[in-house]
């Protein structure tokens, strides 16, 4: 019989041999040191026995951490908030594969959302780059809020976006907003995207641009930012 053979596992994912796929499921997750809830198995080659031993191959499986960005997520900003002396409840849900963080701390609310949400965009930049580290780049889409500060900050924006839409379309002349978050911009963009009078492109340099906004020169054409984000 053969024995389940080994490959160096790289960036959380191992391919693996065995006599059965079960043989090699189980090698890989003793490798990789995952449960199975915590890992994902494609059958690459369901394996042969063969006839009295002549074409027979053997089981081959790949083996991958499974995203799992919520509780990892979660962890890393409660161990980052314990560091900062900063008492506070984390909770994790998911909305449409997304994945956000909420943080409610009381007092100090205002401290980590910072000046126009400076303080959390920062916050939520680390503990993304941390939990997509922690899983080999298999973080998936994740989102950090402080006191439902992003949700409203979001309907402020989608606002401002149709606002901003009347008025270029009763004026027939281009209007911007303040710079925005990549992040921000989103939110106008998709907002936008579903009014068919304007179309939009962002301005400026860095990481914060304007949503610059124009009259459509044909219906149901909108710019958005395409790689100019």
């Amino acid at each position: 019989m053969n024995e389940p053979t080994p490959e160096r596992p790289v960036e959380g994912v191992i391919e693996i041999e065995g006599n059965t796929v079960e043989e090699a499921t189980a090698a890989g997750l003793a490798r990789l040191g995952l449960a199975a809830a915590d890992a994902e198995v494609s059958v690459l080659d369901a394996g042969a026995r063969g006839f009295l031993g002549i074409g027979s191959r053997p089981a081959r499986v790949r083996v991958a951490v499974r995203d799992r960005v919520g509780p990892a997520a979660r962890e890393i900003t409660e161990k980052l908030l314990e560091l900062m002396g900063i008492a506070a409840e984390v909770s994790c849900r998911e909305t449409g594969g997304a994945v956000t963080l909420d943080i409610r701390s009381g007092e100090t609310d205002g401290l980590l959302i910072g000046r126009k949400g400076e303080t959390l965009a920062a916050l939520q930049h680390v503990i993304v780059r941390m939990a997509s580290r922690r899983l080999n780049g298999h973080g998936g889409e994740l989102r950090v809020d402080v006191a439902g500060y992003r949700d409203r900050r979001d309907e402020q924006l989608r606002q401002l976006a149709r606002n901003l839409a009347e008025r270029v379309e009763r004026t027939r002349r281009r209007a911007m907003t303040e710079p925005l978050t990549p992040a921000e911009r989103r939110v106008v963009h998709r907002t936008l995207a579903e009014i068919p009078g304007v179309e939009t492109h962002a301005a400026g340099s860095g990481v914060n641009k304007r949503v610059v906004l124009i009259p459509a020169r044909r219906s149901g054409s909108n710019g958005g930012e395409g790689g100019a984000a």
